[in-house]
Parts: C-alpha cells; sequence; structure tokens
C-alpha cells in the first residue's frame, strides 16, 4: 500500500493555496484539493477536521503572513523608502508567471461570508499604511488616502489583466508606475 505523501503545514497551504487562487472557494472541491495534495479526503479531514473553510482559513492565514511580511512590514517605516520597498514586496508576493489574488478568489460566493470581515481588515491596512508613507513624506492627509485607495484598485485591476492576458506583464507594469508616481509626487512635494 503507498504511503500518502507528508506535508509541512507550509507545504500543504502552498499546495492548497493554488487550488483556491484558479477556483475560489466554492470551485475548490474536496476532490481537486485531494487530488493536488495527493492525499486522500480522508487524510485530508485528519489534516483539517472542519473540511474545506478550514483548509482556507489555514491557506489566508498563510498568504497574509507572506502578506504582512513583503508588503505590509516595509510600510511601518512611514517613508518613501518603505513605500517602495512595499510596492517591490507587492511584486514578490503576488508570484507566478500570472499572479492570481487569494484574497479575491476567496470572496467569490460563499467565501465572502466566511472570509470577508479578514480581507477587509488586511486591505484597510494595506490603504492605511500606503497613505501613512506618504504623509510621512509632507503629503496631504487627504491626498495621500485617495492615492493609497487609488493604488490598490490599480494593483487588483492588475491582476484582473493578468488573467485575462496570461501574463504578469500588466502587474509588473503597474507596480512601475506606481512607484514612479510616488517618486515624482514626492520629488515635487
Amino acid at each position: 500500500m503507498t504511503r500518502p505523501p507528508k506535508f509541512s503545514k507550509a507545504a500543504m497551504a502552498e499546495l492548497l493555496e493554488q487550488v483556491f487562487k484558479e477556483n475560489g472557494y466554492e470551485g475548490a472541491s474536496l476532490k481537486l484539493l485531494a487530488s493536488t495534495t495527493g492525499l486522500s479526503k480522508a487524510s485530508l479531514y485528519h489534516h483539517y477536521p472542519k473540511g474545506k473553510s478550514e483548509m482556507a482559513a489555514h491557506v489566508l492565514a498563510y498568504s497574509g503572513a507572506r502578506l504582512s511580511k513583503l508588503v505590509l512590514a516595509p510600510l511601518r517605516s512611514a517613508n518613501r523608502e518603505g513605500l517602495l520597498a512595499s510596492l517591490r514586496g507587492a511584486g514578490v508576493y503576488y508570484g507566478g508567471d500570472v499572479p492570481i489574488c487569494l484574497m479575491n478568489s476567496l470572496l467569490l460566493g460563499e467565501g465572502q461570508g466566511l472570509f470577508g470581515p479578514q480581507i477587509r481588515t488586511a486591505v484597510g491596512a494595506w490603504q492605511a499604511g500606503l497613505s501613512a508613507c506618504l504623509v510621512g513624506e509632507g503629503a496631504d492627509t487627504g491626498e495621500a488616502d485617495a492615492w493609497a485607495a487609488d493604488a490598490i484598485g490599480r494593483i487588483q485591476g492588475a491582476l484582473v489583466l493578468c488573467r485575462v492576458e496570461g501574463t504578469r506583464v500588466p502587474l509588473d507594469n503597474c507596480l512601475e508606475a506606481l512607484s514612479s508616481d510616488v517618486e515624482g509626487w514626492l520629488a515635487e512635494g
């Protein structure tokens, strides 16, 4: 009898994350999750007794830790360097040849009720951090808040285009344009 593969929690999260990104919460069937991990449904339930919602919560927590490290932590400096480091970190966070936003995928259908509050908190922290960096460099709070909201909207729009075009070029171009905006805007101020 073949033994099922053994995974660390991080490795398991990475495998499951791809399924949730590509299929959303509702489209991530237990059959697909089991197939991707090479585990039986029973083995998945052994690791995640509460089922798919626990798997998605684990994936979201894993992804959230990466978001905190790569994107949010640099913003704590509340300056230009932190903001630019955060934008570079976003490029790493949304890795892959065709980057997909896990948070966006999990908000489809039933996932909205399960994960919406956590995701809104993460996006709010990201937006507040972007704004704080601009304010730390002398920008007006209202303008900084507006730019931060627009920046996240542009990033999310670029991620949609990445899926449409099958490439990461729209995201890379967006992050480069946002970095240029920051440099230009702060150079004028």
